[in-house]
């Protein structure tokens, strides 16, 4: 009953957590890949495992909002709907331990692939990537094992034998180990990477990357002080799930961080040609518009000039319109001449002009 009320409190939280860190491990995890594309460097073994990890974490949350879910909806331990949570918990509990495993060794892959020339380095490196190996596949024997109860309490008609391990022990003593695995792959490059002599804002970057994965290290101690409980029969996950969901997602995340140099470059670049188009634009228009006070200040007496045109030429089209008008009188009342004729039709061309013009 503890666990089905534990589920109940801690169950939003839970499912919040597990949305959240796997949209963001995703995230990562695509701008990995989108930073290598921008390189045209192919995907190293260090990008498929971390993609590997990450489908197994999102099959992981899959699991546990599940188990959450289901788990919540029962009414007792022997409900059936908690014996389906149960059956959560096993598989997922065991995907915990491959996603950690892949992640550390993609990291040291990574380390490998860019320290290449140290022979320190290469050596120290493989012997890590052999501790973490040697690390999950204990931790899957006795997982898959599960000393506190056989498989076929989870799974009817599967086995019943159990290990003889304290469960609660050897999960403490794996998460110790995990630790001091996740702190030594963090501090193994800082001697590489300062003698690399990088410029400050640079180092400060590596800093803030080391900084971040400090946080995987965090998270980590925190969910083995939430979960442990001595003297316990066994391991409460309704409050470890949510540790559990950061932790993963944090540490993949982090994972992905030193890979986004290309990515960040590009961005930069972006940014100062944005600037400089901007800038070039800016400038294209101060020249527009001093040109334009420039022809203005030129023309200005030409456009009063105009002006005063304009209103003369009114002024005689009025005055040859009522002289036309006054001969077409003249003319009803005595015959004209064939002289007169050329002056009529010059003041009619005349006065065509001027319309033309205005």
């Amino acid at each position: 009953m503890e666990t089905i009320r534990g589920l109940a409190t801690n169950g939003p939280a839970i499912i919040g957590t597990g949305c959240a860190f796997t949209v963001l491990a995703v995230l990562a995890v695509g701008l990995r890949i989108v930073s290598k594309r921008i390189v045209h460097s192919p995907l190293a073994i260090d990008d498929w495992l971390l993609v590997i990890a990450l489908l197994f974490y999102f099959t992981t949350e899959v699991l546990v909002i599940r188990s959450d879910v289901v788990g919540r909806q029962a009414s007792s331990p022997e409900d059936e709907k908690y014996q389906i949570y149960l059956q959560y918990v096993y598989i997922y509990s065991v995907f915990y331990f491959v996603i950690v495993a892949l992640v550390q060794i993609s990291i040291l892959a990574f380390y490998r692939r860019i320290f290449f020339l140290s022979p320190f380095f290469r050596w120290t490196s493989a012997v890590l990537i052999a501790i973490c190996i040697a690390w999950w596949i204990v931790a899957m024997i006795i997982e898959i094992g599960y000393p506190s109860h056989p498989i076929g309490y989870y799974f009817p008609g599967g086995p019943q034998t159990t290990l003889d391990v304290n469960y609660l022990d050897f999960w403490l003593a794996m998460g110790i180990l995990e630790v001091f695995l996740q702190v030594t792959i963090l501090i193994l490059p800082i001697r590489e990477v300062y003698r690399l002599q990088l410029s400050l804002k640079k180092q400060m970057l590596c800093s803030l990357i080391f900084a971040l994965g400090s946080f995987v290290i965090i998270t980590g101690i925190v969910r083995l002080i939430l979960v442990y409980q001595p003297g316990a029969a066994d391991v409460d996950l309704t409050q470890g799930n949510i540790w559990i969901n950061v932790h993963l997602g944090v540490a993949i995340i982090c994972a992905c961080l030193p890979t986004y140099r290309p990515l960040i470059s590009r961005a930069s670049w972006m940014k100062l040609h944005s600037r400089h188009t901007n800038e070039s634009s800016k400038t294209s228009d101060q020249k527009h518009a001093l040109h334009s006070a420039r022809q203005s200040a030129h023309y200005g007496d030409t456009n009063e000039l105009m002006a005063a045109v304009y209103a003369g030429h009114q002024v005689d089209m009025q005055g040859n319109f009522a002289e036309a008008r006054h001969s077409e009188s003249t003319n009803e009342t005595k015959t004209e001449s064939h002289d007169e004729t050329p002056v009529r039709t010059g003041e009619a061309i005349r006065v065509k002009h001027t319309v033309d013009v205005v």
